[in-house]
């Protein structure tokens, strides 16, 4: 820990209270718990749960109506395309093809014959034997009994097509997923206007999707191609590994909360997810591997240090201070454009308002910027703080979008002399139990775990008021 760290004082607990948590007899024993930095790895993950789904889901129908005479698939069976799904009744269809080919029997006998009595009749009229009125009988003939033999070939075509049709084969490889139809059921062809009987419906299940609903704080930093692992409440021990497809552009809102729609593709080649299935999915955001982290328990976001001491009744202009500090630090050595062009902006209204700008205000050393705000009317504090404001939205907007970007945070340490103050730190990248420690801490370090329930807790609050000797908390 850097000896230089200015560090402010909001919670003094005598070392006996804070190392054995013992107190008089009329005094509730209350102990704090500490946490150690170590070096981990750490990975930072969107939690949502959803449903196991098909990627894409084929309707079955039949080309032919009638009664269903075979059904060759049962649910859940693993077929090839082409196999034999759905026999109907062929008899009408057969009787329709035997017609059709009799007819194009007839069809060729006729077209044998004009095209013979042609060629008789154009010789004879060379010889002028027939006239030129019975020679165009002839050649019409000719064309009559052609354009009939190409319509008998056709309707034998489509007669031959229909006899194909009582065998429904399976359009796709894949997997039965629904069975609506049993031998004996009358099916409407899908020609009919009602659009057809669903037979069956089938699936590809190498493949399928999860489709989770991901509230719209997390939905920034999603994007296609992030990995996800994925577990079902069937297989408890097994991690699946999918892959996130898209992010669906229309929201949905629930219970006042907005959501999005998050697709993962999952590969399934051992057929072990099955359609329906419940399934919870981690969105991997980032990854650090060997850095210095602390248990989540021991950090304190500003706004939970803030709490602390409002609750403790301290001045915050020291936290305040550290804050800002700790601010005009890091955005020395890390500005992502987002925050930068909100800077661009504060220091535009600045110059409207004849406020100085954040980079000014930043520059001050911290009895310059006490002077400066004291003498501020309460319109330009107001408007002051409202550019703080502004810029701390901009900060929190490029967090969400970036998670591993450095953030000011505090943590309790003990002084030398057995108090515990709060300590800054900035951290980045965190996941459900650890948070990556980028700056203000060495590994070993002692952190206390303050508890945030403090702030209503009130027999805790007062019994660390009276056992405190901090100048101006109440006792």
């Amino acid at each position: 820990m850097s000896g230089a760290a200015l560090t402010v004082a909001v919670l003094a607990v005598s070392a006996g209270v804070v190392a054995c948590g013992t107190s008089s007899a009329d005094e509730p024993a209350m102990g704090l718990t500490t946490v150690t930095t170590e070096v981990k790895d750490i990975t930072s993950a969107v939690a949502a749960t959803g449903t196991i789904e098909p990627i894409r889901v084929i309707d079955v129908k039949s080309q032919a109506s009638g009664e269903v005479r075979e059904v060759g698939v049962e649910l859940g069976d693993n077929v090839e395309r082409g196999a034999l799904l759905v026999r109907i009744d062929p008899r009408d269809v057969r009787n329709a093809h035997n017609q059709a080919q009799a007819d194009l029997d007839v069809a060729e006998a006729r077209y044998t014959v004009a095209q013979r009595k042609l060629e008789r009749s154009a010789d004879l009229r060379e010889s002028q034997v027939v006239t030129e009125e019975e020679y165009e009988t002839a050649l019409l003939e000719d064309a009559n009994a052609r354009a009939a033999l190409v319509k008998a070939e056709t309707n034998l075509e489509l007669a031959a097509d229909r006899l194909n049709d009582v065998a429904v084969g399976a359009p796709i490889a894949g997997t039965v997923v629904e069975k609506t139809v049993e031998e004996g059921q009358i099916i409407t062809s899908a020609k009919e206007m009602t659009g057809g009987t669903i037979l069956l419906r089938m699936a590809d299940l190498n493949e399928v999707q999860v489709r989770t609903l991901v509230d719209e704080t997390d939905i920034g930093v999603i994007e296609p191609g992030l990995q996800a692992t994925i577990k079902v409440e069937a297989y408890p021990d097994q991690d699946f590994t999918g892959t996130v497809l898209q992010v669906e552009p229309q929201a949905v809102v629930e219970q006042n909360v907005t959501l999005f729609a998050v697709l993962t593709r999952i590969q399934n080649r051992q057929g072990l997810l099955k359609p329906g299935m419940n399934a919870d999915v981690e969105i991997v955001i980032g990854a650090r591997d060997g850095v210095l982290a602390l248990a989540n328990g021991g950090i304190k976001t500003v706004d939970e240090a803030r709490a602390l001491v409002d609750a403790l009744g301290l001045d915050t202009e020291l936290l305040q201070q550290r804050v800002e500090t700790q601010a005009e630090g890091d955005s020395a050595t890390d500005t992502p454009a987002t925050e930068a062009d909100s800077e661009a902006g504060n220091s535009e209204q600045a110059e409207e308002s004849g406020l100085p700008s954040m980079e000014q205000i930043q520059a001050m050393s911290q009895d310059e910027r006490r002077e400066f705000m004291q003498n501020l009317s309460a319109g330009e504090r107001q408007r002051m703080f409202a550019m703080f404001q502004e810029a701390r939205e901009a900060r929190e907007r490029a967090e969400r979008a970036n998670p591993a970007s450095p953030k000011p945070a505090f943590v309790f340490v003990e002084t030398p002399e057995g108090q515990l103050t709060l300590h800054p730190i900035t951290i980045g990248l965190s996941d459900w139990d650890y948070t990556e420690i980028i700056a203000g801490l060495s590994e070993g370090d002692v952190v206390f775990q303050v508890p945030q329930g403090l702030v209503q807790q009130s027999e805790m609050l007062e019994f660390m008021r009276r056992r405190t000797s901090m100048p101006g908390m109440g006792r």
